[in-house]
């Protein structure tokens, strides 16, 4: 890592943790309105605490096995260029590529405006077991935007081959809540969802509650949608751009307790709200083309 790109995060009050995380390092950023933790393993925004508040951001204590492609429940994963199963290789690791190799830091500064900006790299060029598994190339970049109400997520795909590109994707935000429990989601009423439990096709009837087993493909993305927490007294305000869907997911008790990469409670203390664009909206990049997903979160008391 250059020394001037160093430096630039030095003046953030940004610093490297060498090797923490799967073998690879995660940057840290202190200021007095927030603190923000960048996994370079996946390219995962890993916490973010505004001053005084619980982080928005889940992590589970769970490692999730030491596999390239065991996953890890936390912060902000990148589902990129497949979401869920790959439909044509069933050994190919679950949500894509984009979370399970190292991506690039490759700039740090501020914004206008004086928010923070750090940007990430992931290049297939520069991993040959992408090359062996997406023949296409692409390059993707995140834009990390931080203040102390919230935090922004540029996520950009190029396709530099010369065909088109075939995708769908996710921005798989684990939330963090008090109780999953006694929060709800905001924002989906009277919208058609895919409920993947069973395979209908159901309408939302009021607030979208979790204290049970929830995943769902929710037909249209709302502008705005929140995330109401009573526990921590919270509203996360979750707005997207550049996606067509929205995924809802929490495994609940008894699913959570089946699975290997989760702890048993872990089910209690998040709620996956997704920007995607997945099912009947996976897209095409065309050769040369580029497509964007935005993710904007910010959180304030509950009135």
């Amino acid at each position: 890592m250059n020394c001037e790109l160093m430096a630039d995060l030095e003046e953030l009050g940004g610093e490297i943790r060498p090797a923490s995380l799967k073998k690879c390092d995660e940057i840290i950023i202190n200021q007095p309105g927030f603190t923000a933790v960048i996994a370079l393993w996946g390219g995962h925004l890993e916490s973010f605490i505004p001053a005084g508040q619980e982080d928005l951001l889940f992590q589970s204590a769970n490692e999730g096995g030491e596999g390239r492609f065991m996953r890890r429940h936390f912060g902000v994963p990148v589902c990129w260029p497949w979401f869920a199963v790959n439909d044509k290789h069933d050994d190919y690791p679950t949500h894509g590529l984009a979370r399970y190799f190292r991506w690039e830091f490759i700039e740090a500064g501020r914004f206008k405006d004086g928010d923070v900006k750090i940007v990430l790299r992931l290049a297939s060029e520069d991993h040959p077991l992408i090359e062996e598994m997406w023949p296409q190339a692409f390059e993707l970049r995140q834009v990390f935007r931080f203040s102390g109400d919230g935090f922004k997520v540029s996520f950009s795909a190029a396709n530099l081959s010369d065909t088109p590109m075939q995708v769908s994707e996710a921005l798989h935000t684990y939330f963090k809540v008090g109780d999953s429990q006694t929060s709800e989601v905001i924002g989906f009423e009277n919208s058609n969802y895919i409920d993947k439990l069973d395979d209908t096709e159901q309408v939302q009837n009021g607030p979208v509650l979790t204290n049970k087993r929830v995943d769902r493909v929710y037909l249209s993305s709302p502008e705005v949608c929140e995330i109401h927490d009573t526990t921590f007294n919270r509203k996360i305000t979750i707005e997207a751009d550049g996606c067509a869907n929205t995924v809802i997911w929490n495994p609940g008790e008894e699913l959570a307790k089946q699975r290997v990469d989760m702890e048993d409670e872990d089910y209690r203390y998040f709620v996956c709200v997704e920007a995607a664009n997945v099912l009947k909206n996976a897209y095409e990049i065309p050769a040369g083309g580029m497509h964007q997903l935005k993710l904007k979160v910010k959180s304030q008391k509950l009135a």
